[in-house]
């Protein structure tokens, strides 16, 4: 099947499940976009704006994560096939796969295209209590809820204070890992892109 033909399958499908479901307009919380292209001229980029999902041909300039494959064939090989996160890494670490922007994003939107694939065995959906605020709970007083936030405001010292404590944040500044299982090969260093180094 068309590379081509495949990322625009998968552009029509998340547009038309955005419009639908819950859990995943909850899952595209924030506005990103993410560019799939190969290097012999096939790419699309995908629009998630106030949750909802549009794509279009080409390459975005602004994309906050683009993903380039060496080629549509093995794009198409390895975007169908069962291990296509593993695939992806290792091509990533080789440099056979190019990416700009955080890796997080592809494993993110991958995760959110298998998700809305038919036939693919449904997640259980939580009560509607985890999905939404309920005011009439007896503990709805006791819950403080804020927007959406793309960057963590500095005045919120405790907040930042906590941050600073998790791993993941430490890992991604570049602080080693401890206990890093060596040789493993879903766990690779990545060298830094262009606004890690910047920054």
């Amino acid at each position: 099947m068309s590379f081509r033909l495949i990322l625009w399958l998968v552009g029509t499908l998340l547009s038309l499940v955005s419009r639908v479901s819950s859990r995943l307009r909850a899952q595209a919380a924030c506005d990103i976009s993410v560019t799939i292209a190969t290097r012999d001229g096939v790419s699309r980029t995908y629009l998630f704006r106030e949750r909802r999902i549009s794509s279009h041909p080409g390459i975005e300039g602004g994309s906050d994560c683009t993903l380039i494959f060496p080629s549509a064939s093995v794009g198409a090989r390895i975007f169908l096939a069962p291990n296509a996160v593993e695939q992806i890494v290792e091509g990533i670490t080789s440099g056979n796969i190019e990416i700009k922007g955080l890796p997080a994003i592809v494993l993110w939107f991958y995760e959110m295209v298998m998700g809305c694939v038919p036939g693919r065995k449904k997640r259980h959906t939580m009560p509607s209590a985890y999905t939404r605020a309920d005011p009439n709970s007896k503990v709805a007083d006791r819950i403080t809820r804020e927007p959406a936030q793309n960057t963590l405001d500095h005045t919120w010292s405790g907040a930042v204070r906590q941050r600073e404590n998790l791993m993941m944040w430490k890992v991604g500044q570049g602080t080693p890992a401890p206990n890093k299982i060596k040789g493993f090969r879903h766990v690779v260093d990545l060298p830094a892109t262009t606004t890690e180094k910047s920054s």
